[in-house]
C-alpha cells in the first residue's frame, strides 16, 4: 500500500491524479495557516474575497476563475471556524515549510495515539503485538497516508473524538465535553458524534451533565474569543462555507452512487433507524456495548450522508467500528452459516483497498505500463466502498451481540479482548 501510494500514480505518464485524492504542493493546511497569519499579523478578514483571491493565485499560479482557469471547481478559501486560529497561532511567525513539518509530526502523533484511545474506549485490550499490528495497518491505509500527505486537520478531529470518548468511558466527563467542543473545528466531521453524546447525556442528566457543561463552557469561550478577534465572524464563516460548497459541488457518499432523490430518501431512512437505536441506548453506561455501537454507527453514518465528508482521509472515523469488530470477532465467527458468509463478504469488501494495491504494484513490476493505466485507480475507488462495509459489519454486530452476551476473550490473530459481565459492561 505504501509503495502504491508513493509511486504508482506519479509514475503513470499522461495521468493527472484527481485533486480530491492527491495532495497539492501547498497542502490543505496552507489556506488556514495563511488566513490566520493575515488575521493576526495584518488584521485582515480571512473570509474576505481578497484573501480568497490570493489563495487561488498561491495554489494555482493564477486566478482559477479567470478565462484561462484550469481548476474552476476547486476553490481554495479559509472555511474553518475562526477559533482554529488558536491552534495555528504559534506557527504564524515561521516559514510555511516549518509549520508543515510541525503539523506533519503532530498529526502523525495524534493518529498514533488514537489507536490505543479507541481501543480503551471500545474496551478492547490489545497485546503489544496487537497494538503494533493496528498501528501498521492504520499508517499504511489510504485515509491516513492521504491525510498526512495533505496535512488534513480531520486527523486531529478524529483524535479529539477518540480522546473525548476515552475520557467519557473513564468518567472524566467535563474533559470529554471540552475535547468535543474543540473537535467542532470541523463541524461536518463531528456533528453526528456530538449529537449522540448529547442524547446520551439526556439519558441521565444528573450524572452526566458535566459533559454538557464542559462542552458549553469551552465552545462559548472559543466563540467569544473569536468574536473579539473578528466581530461578526460567524456570519462570514457560514457564508464562506456556502460559497465553498457551491464551488466544490459538495455531495455525500450516497449521492455519488445514487440519484439525488433516492440518496436523500435512503439517507433519511438510515438516519432514522440509527437514531431509533441510539434513543434505545441512551440510558446505557459509557462502557457498555450499546454506547460503543451507537457511537460507531454515528461516525460511520457521517461518512455516508454528510456532504463533503466522502473523501478517504475522513475514514479515520471508522477506527472505533474496527475495534468493535476485533472485540466481538468470536460472535461473528461462530454465528450461523449465513452470518459467517455475510461477515466474509463484508470483510472482503473492507480489505479491497489493500488487495487491489497489491495487484496494482505487482502489475507495475511484472507487466507493461499500458495495462497499468487501466487499473491504477482501483485502490482509490475501492476505498470509497470501505464505509459501506463498516456500516454492514456494525449491523451484523447489532444482530449477534446482545447486552447480556459475554464479550470474547480473544480476537483474531491472538489479539486479546476484554471480557464482559452479564450486564454487558467490560
Amino acid at each position: 500500500m505504501y509503495f502504491y501510494w508513493s509511486h504508482v500514480p506519479q509514475n503513470i505518464d499522461g495521468i493527472a491524479p484527481s485533486a480530491a485524492m492527491r495532495p497539492r504542493p501547498l497542502t490543505d493546511l496552507y489556506a488556514q495557516w495563511f488566513g490566520v497569519r493575515e488575521l493576526l499579523l495584518h488584521h485582515r478578514d480571512p473570509y474576505g474575497d481578497d484573501i480568497t483571491h490570493e489563495l487561488q493565485v498561491a495554489y494555482y499560479g493564477k486566478d482559477p476563475e479567470g478565462p484561462e482557469a484550469d481548476h474552476p471547481s476547486h476553490q481554495q478559501r479559509f472555511a474553518y471556524p475562526l477559533y482554529v486560529s488558536f491552534l495555528l497561532a504559534p506557527t504564524i511567525g515561521m516559514q510555511f515549510h516549518t509549520a508543515q513539518t510541525i503539523f506533519l509530526w503532530l498529526l502523525a502523533a495524534v493518529t498514533a495515539a488514537s489507536v490505543p484511545l479507541w481501543a480503551h474506549a471500545m474496551r478492547l485490550k490489545l497485546s503489544p503485538v496487537g497494538v503494533a499490528v493496528m498501528l501498521l495497518l492504520v499508517f499504511t491505509s489510504i485515509p491516513v497516508m492521504q491525510g498526512l500527505e495533505i496535512l488534513q486537520l480531520g486527523l486531529l478531529v478524529a483524535g479529539l473524538l477518540a480522546a473525548a470518548t476515552a475520557a467519557t468511558v473513564s468518567g472524566h466527563l467535563f474533559l470529554a465535553g471540552m475535547l468535543l467542543a474543540v473537535a467542532t473545528i470541523k463541524p461536518q466531521m463531528s456533528v453526528l458524534a456530538i449529537a449522540w453524546f448529547a442524547l446520551w447525556v439526556s439519558g441521565d442528566w444528573r450524572r452526566r451533565r458535566l459533559l454538557f457543561w464542559g462542552f458549553a463552557a469551552t465552545l462559548s469561550a472559543l466563540i467569544i474569543a473569536s468574536e473579539l478577534l473578528l466581530p461578526g465572524w460567524v456570519t462570514r464563516f457560514l457564508a464562506s462555507v456556502l460559497e465553498y460548497g457551491k464551488h466544490m459541488h459538495s455531495t455525500s457518499l450516497l449521492e455519488i452512487y445514487l440519484p439525488a432523490a433516492l440518496s436523500w430518501s435512503l439517507a433519511l431512512l438510515v438516519f432514522l433507524c440509527v437514531a431509533n437505536s441510539a434513543w434505545c441506548a441512551r440510558r446505557q453506561p459509557a462502557d457498555s456495548f450499546p454506547f460503543a455501537l451507537s457511537l460507531a454507527f454515528a461516525l460511520s453514518l457521517t461518512l455516508l450522508i454528510v456532504p463533503s465528508v466522502f473523501q478517504p482521509f475522513n475514514q479515520v472515523l471508522l477506527l472505533p467500528a474496527i475495534a468493535l469488530t476485533i472485540r466481538y470477532w468470536r460472535e461473528l465467527r461462530h454465528g450461523t452459516p449465513s452470518l459467517r458468509f455475510l461477515t466474509l463478504v463484508v470483510c472482503s469488501v473492507g480489505l479491497l483497498p489493500w488487495l487491489s494495491a497489491v495487484a496494482v504494484t505487482l502489475g507495475l513490476l511484472m507487466v507493461q505500463m499500458r495495462w497499468l493505466l487501466k487499473i491504477w485507480f482501483f485502490p482509490l475507488n475501492a476505498s470509497l466502498a470501505f464505509p459501506f462495509a463498516v456500516f454492514g459489519i456494525l449491523i451484523l454486530l447489532g444482530k449477534v451481540v446482545s447486552i447480556e452476551s459475554p464479550a470474547p476473550t480473544a480476537g483474531p490473530g491472538g489479539l486479546r479482548a476484554t471480557g464482559a459481565t452479564s450486564e454487558g459492561r467490560p
